[in-house]
């Protein structure tokens, strides 16, 4: 049950419960299941390098979580994926045009609540929405490009997944109180760590089956992550790149996409990038203040690596 006692979960109930009924109910499950609310977490870390009014970093909270949410809603209908949180996807259980409709409600909830807590707050927030939007449309647009470089990927990650995290940052950051050399440098910091959190997923996927999907699934769709871009450049004799694009490729297929990436060095590639930019990330922490909210940040970081 959410009480006031979580005061981020607290919120972002409020938040959806002003959707109108329809709405409400097709994400209401995702409100239910929030996961590890780590992009609202980070915010209030951030945040503790000064003195943020509590209730204000809250409502910060719920307005990142929101908008992590709605961009999970759409995520999911345009990669097909069934589950989410160990329950059904949204456009599964609701179909895709009231998902789609549920996610655009979510992301207007989040900024309505942004513009009430200042103008400051609306302008980052829709600023990343629309970096958001853009990715995604990246994201499609590289459907089966085997020739996408690791850096024009890199750059997509920091739109799709980059941006939300140094959001995230920038806010609680900025809500503390501290000056525009620490912002910047937590903005960084958030951004860094986005992209490493990404490329590190993108193993994850390849390595072993989820919650949410089998491993490797994101192959089928044409979306090719980290290590198997790695692999591609690697793979000298083009033979990864013609299976990938085989009209008769399928998810029986995905066992030996997986030996391939792995056999070309794909994945010790990608944890390698990874690496790099969880020291962009660690170099950008150190340029803050010593102290509790520091180490608290850095605590996450290295959790997030395993």
């Amino acid at each position: 049950m959410t009480t006031a006692a979580d005061p981020v979960r607290y919120h972002l109930a409020r938040l959806v419960g002003g959707l109108s009924a329809p709405l409400r109910d097709a994400v209401g499950g995702l409100v239910d299941r929030p996961g590890k609310l780590l992009r609202s977490r980070l915010l209030t870390a951030c945040a503790g390098f000064g003195r943020g009014d509590a209730g204000r970093v809250a409502r910060l909270g719920a307005v990142v979580e929101l908008v992590h949410l709605a961009s999970l809603v759409h995520d999911d209908v345009i990669d097909r994926a069934t589950v989410r949180r160990g329950g059904p996807a949204v456009h599964r259980a609701a179909g895709p045009e009231l998902a789609v409709l549920a996610g655009l409600a979510c992301l207007s909830a989040a900024g309505t609540e942004a513009a009430d807590l200042g103008e400051g707050v609306a302008t980052a927030v829709n600023r990343t929405v629309a970096e958001l939007a853009h990715g995604e449309l990246l994201d499609v647009e590289r459907g089966f490009d085997t020739a996408l470089s690791l850096p024009d990927y890199v750059d997509l990650v920091r739109r799709k997944t980059g941006v939300l995290f140094r959001l995230c940052c920038l806010l609680g950051a900025v809500e503390s109180g501290v000056d525009s050399a620490v912002v910047a440098a937590l903005a960084e910091f958030g951004a860094e760590w986005g992209i490493a959190f990404q490329v590190l997923d993108d193993c994850l996927d390849l390595e072993a089956a989820g919650d949410d999907k089998p491993a490797g699934t994101d192959h089928l769709l044409g979306l090719f992550g980290a290590p198997t871009l790695a692999a591609l450049r690697a793979d000298t004799t083009g033979e990864l790149g013609r299976f990938l694009l085989a009209p008769s490729f399928s998810g029986s297929d995905l066992p030996r996409v997986r030996e391939l990436v792995t056999a070309h060095g794909g994945l010790r590639a990608a944890r390698t990038l990874a690496g790099v930019h969880f020291g962009h990330a660690t170099t950008a922490l150190s340029r803050t203040p010593d102290g509790h909210a520091r180490r608290a940040l850095a605590g996450m970081l290295e959790a997030s690596r395993s």
